[in-house]
């Protein structure tokens, strides 16, 4: 136990590590995930829902997806995929969680065609618009970003588009190093029975990066959970964008779609192949 705990509070070197699937291995925590993306108030796992059709509004509205293949990327339960399905397009989402996905094909958007795929390291089907929505690109290195983003050129046809969120480093600005140790640390959300929770939250203020690192000790097995958020600029992720091959149009508002203002409002980037 010594050795966990050493490991556990030793600072690691900046995406040392870094596993997206990690944090959907346990079928307890990715239940704990479908109940915060369903609930429609809160922005905890996903945007409040009024928020969802907005953003989701606007994407429909501005790429009129009518008729077009369109692939969403960490689809989760198809909050997403439901309202670009009504708008008429043809919806593949891809998750790491069976769990969201079986919401996804029975609730949410029965006619999509959804999928149980890591979008770094499958294979992404041919599609006319692909969406990466929620902050999922902060989640990643640059180095994973970069991976990403060739694969989806790839997979986009002439013309294709390309839409994504992100949150700004304002938010970093709010983030502080601290750290948390209580039974059942977040209300029971890492296990069904009694366990020991613990968190450490470490900051890179250079890379505008956080790491919360996760330590759950049950009676009878532990587990360490790292989720990395790296907080971007719009012309830092436009120009990772451009190494790919794409071109940017001006950041948006993400949920409004009108031109960013700023500050610690996300942002969304509409990006053609």
């Amino acid at each position: 136990m010594f050795d966990t705990l050493e490991f556990f509070t030793k600072r690691p070197g900046i995406f040392d590590g870094a596993d997206t699937a990690a944090l959907w291995a346990d079928p307890h925590v990715a239940r704990q995930m479908l109940a915060l993306h369903l609930e429609p108030g809160h922005g905890i796992a996903s945007r409040p829902h009024a928020e969802i059709a907005e953003m989701a509004g606007w994407i429909a509205d501005d790429l009129d997806l009518r008729g077009k293949r369109l692939t969403d990327l960490g689809c989760g339960p198809g909050l997403y995929a439901a309202h670009f399905a009504a708008a008429g397009a043809d919806v593949t989402g891809l998750d790491l969680s069976e769990i969201a996905l079986d919401h996804a094909r029975r609730v949410a958007c029965p006619v999509g065609t959804f999928r149980c795929a890591n979008y770094l390291d499958d294979p992404l089907p041919g599609t006319d618009v692909a969406t990466l929505i929620y902050g999922d690109v902060c989640a990643l290195s640059p180095a994973q970003r970069g991976r990403l983003f060739a694969k989806v050129r790839g997979a986009l046809a002439p013309g294709g588009t390309f839409v994504l969120d992100a949150f700004p480093p304002a938010q970093f600005e709010t983030r502080e190093e601290d750290s948390e140790v209580a039974l059942r640390l977040m209300d029971g959300f890492w296990a069904a029975g009694d366990y020991v929770g613990l968190r450490r939250t470490y900051l890179y203020p250079e890379h505008s990066t956080a790491l919360d690192r996760y330590l759950i000790v049950e009676p009878h097995r532990q587990r360490q959970v790292d989720t990395w958020l790296q907080y971007l600029s719009p012309e830092a992720l436009t120009q990772a964008l451009e190494a790919a091959g794409f071109r940017s149009e001006p950041a948006r508002d993400a949920v409004s779609g009108q031109p960013w203002a700023g500050g610690g409002r996300p942002f969304a980037l509409v990006a053609h192949a």
